[in-house]
C-alpha cells in the first residue's frame, strides 16, 4: 500500500512539473510580446498581435480551463487578432482604435483565464508563483494597451515630453509606472491618464507586497500537506 501511495503521490509530482513548466514558457512568451511592442515595423508589428493572441491561448491552456472556455476563446482569440491585424494595415482612426482595443482585450482575457485558475489552488507552489508572475506582467500589458487606446480615441498627445508616441513608449512607462521605478522621462499629459498611471503603481506595488509576498510566505509542496484526517 505504501508503495502505491508512493507512486501516485510521484505521478502527481510528475503532472504538476509539467505544468509548472506551461507556466514557464507562458512567462517566456509574455515577455517575447512586450519586446514586440519595440517594433518598427509592419510586419513586426503583425507578429506582436499574433504574439498576444498565443499568449492568451496559451494562458487559457496552462490554467486548464473548461471545454466550454476553451472552445470560446479558439474561436474569439483568431477572431480578435484577425481584428487586430487589419487595424494595423489601416491608417484611419477606426482601423487603429480596433487594433488598440484588441491589444487591450487580450491581456485582460489571459489575466481573467490565470486568475481563475490561481484562485481554486489547493496551495500556493513555485508554480502558483510563476502565474502569479504572469499576471504582474499581463497587468502592465493591459495598462499599457488602456494608455495607447486613450491615447487613439482622444487623439491627443498622451505624454509631455513627445507628440508622437510608440507602443513601445507606453509599454515602457507602463511597466516602469507598475514596479514604482518612476524615471520622470515620461509623463501623463492629461487628468485622466495621470489617475489611471497613479492607479497602476498603487496595484503594481499593493500586488507585490500583499499577493506575491504572502504566497512566497506560504510556498509548500505536496509532501509539506498535512495528512487527511
Amino acid at each position: 500500500m505504501a508503495g502505491e501511495h508512493e507512486r501516485a503521490d510521484d505521478a502527481v509530482t510528475a503532472e504538476e512539473a509539467r505544468w509548472a513548466d506551461r507556466y514557464g514558457l507562458l512567462f517566456l512568451l509574455i515577455l517575447v510580446a512586450l519586446l514586440l511592442t519595440a517594433a518598427n515595423t509592419t510586419w513586426l508589428k503583425i507578429a506582436a498581435v499574433l504574439v498576444q493572441g498565443g499568449v492568451v491561448l496559451f494562458a487559457f491552456l496552462a490554467a486548464r480551463v473548461g471545454r466550454r472556455a476553451w472552445r470560446l476563446a479558439i474561436v474569439l482569440v483568431p477572431l480578435a487578432v484577425i481584428l487586430g491585424i487589419a487595424g494595423r494595415f489601416g491608417d484611419s482612426r477606426p482601423a487603429e482604435t480596433v487594433a488598440a482595443t484588441i491589444n487591450l482585450v487580450l491581456p485582460a482575457a489571459a489575466i481573467v483565464a490565470l486568475g481563475r485558475r490561481i484562485v481554486v489552488e489547493p496551495f500556493v507552489s513555485s508554480r502558483t508563483i510563476i502565474g502569479l508572475l504572469c499576471v504582474y506582467l499581463l497587468i502592465g500589458m493591459t495598462f499599457a494597451a488602456t494608455y495607447i487606446t486613450i491615447a487613439v480615441v482622444s487623439d491627443e498627445p498622451f505624454f509631455v515630453q513627445t507628440d508622437h508616441a510608440q507602443p513601445v513608449d507606453f509599454t515602457y512607462f507602463s511597466l516602469v509606472t507598475l514596479a514604482t521605478v518612476g524615471y520622470g522621462d515620461f509623463t501623463a499629459a492629461n487628468p485622466m491618464p495621470r489617475m489611471l498611471a497613479a492607479i497602476e503603481g498603487l496595484t503594481g506595488q499593493l500586488y507585490l507586497v500583499t499577493v506575491v509576498a504572502v504566497a512566497v510566505s506560504r510556498v509548500r509542496t505536496r509532501r509539506d500537506q498535512p495528512p487527511a484526517g
